[in-house]
């Protein structure tokens, strides 16, 4: 009797294995983080991307990257025998990107899920230079603020393959159109006689890009 119940509960149990449902149903979402196991970062963040699917085998997506960056260094040392005193310089950058799309799944396997799809990317970019200068006694600052915009349009292919239920491992590549165009430089002083602020497009550029494009990362995501 105990041999019937321990084969029925295997039965039972090997049933539920083979039954689990690995990929997103109709109203399910995802979320997932890229990540560059071979850059020289491998556990850098490369952005966050959700996933709201509409039915089994079509997904809207919305991709999400935000970055800042700031470095200090000392351009003149303190002498006080010389009178001179200490400079920096300070360099500030701030990248944000969103990337609204939409995905086409394909039957595959029980694991594995294919899909094409596409996606805007419309990028913003922002940097700061600050240079401190010695004006006589007290210090002087020159300030440069520039940024960029970026607009593009691509096609993607890749695929999901979960590993486990609800959990899953991808990658993706594109062909499309990209263009990046600089914005205007503005240039402000303080405590620097006779300077004025100004604005300036001088070296600005414009440019526009076709052609495929590989993201070399991996995409880990969960399904809820």
């Amino acid at each position: 009797m105990k041999r019937v119940f321990l084969l029925t509960a295997l039965a039972v149990g090997s049933i539920g294995i083979s039954n689990a449902q690995y990929k997103p149903a109709a109203g399910e979402r995802t979320l997932e983080v890229n990540f560059a196991p071979l850059g020289g970062t491998p556990v850098s963040i490369g952005g966050i991307k959700y996933r709201s699917f509409s039915s089994e085998t079509t997904a809207f997506r919305v991709g999400v990257f935000l970055g800042f960056s700031n470095t200090t260094k000392v351009t003149q040392d303190e002498n006080s025998q010389t009178q001179m005193l200490e400079l920096k310089e300070k360099n500030g950058s701030t990248t944000i990107s969103l990337q609204p799309g939409i995905e086409k799944h394909f039957a595959g396997t029980e694991r594995l899920s294919p899909y094409i799809g596409g996606v805007l990317n419309i990028g913003y970019g922002m940097t700061s230079k600050k240079e401190e200068s010695q004006q006589g006694t007290s210090v002087g600052t020159t300030t440069t603020k520039g940024g960029s915009l970026d607009l593009g349009l691509n096609a993607v292919a890749g695929f999901d393959y979960y590993v486990a239920e609800k959990l899953y491992l991808g990658t993706e590549i594109g062909f499309g159109v990209g263009m990046t165009s600089d914005l205007t430089n503005k240039v402000s002083y303080d405590n620097i006689p006779g300077a004025q602020d100004s604005e300036s497009k001088k070296d600005n550029q414009s440019k526009f890009n076709i052609g495929p494009n590989v993201v070399g990362q991996l995409r880990l995501g969960w399904v809820f």
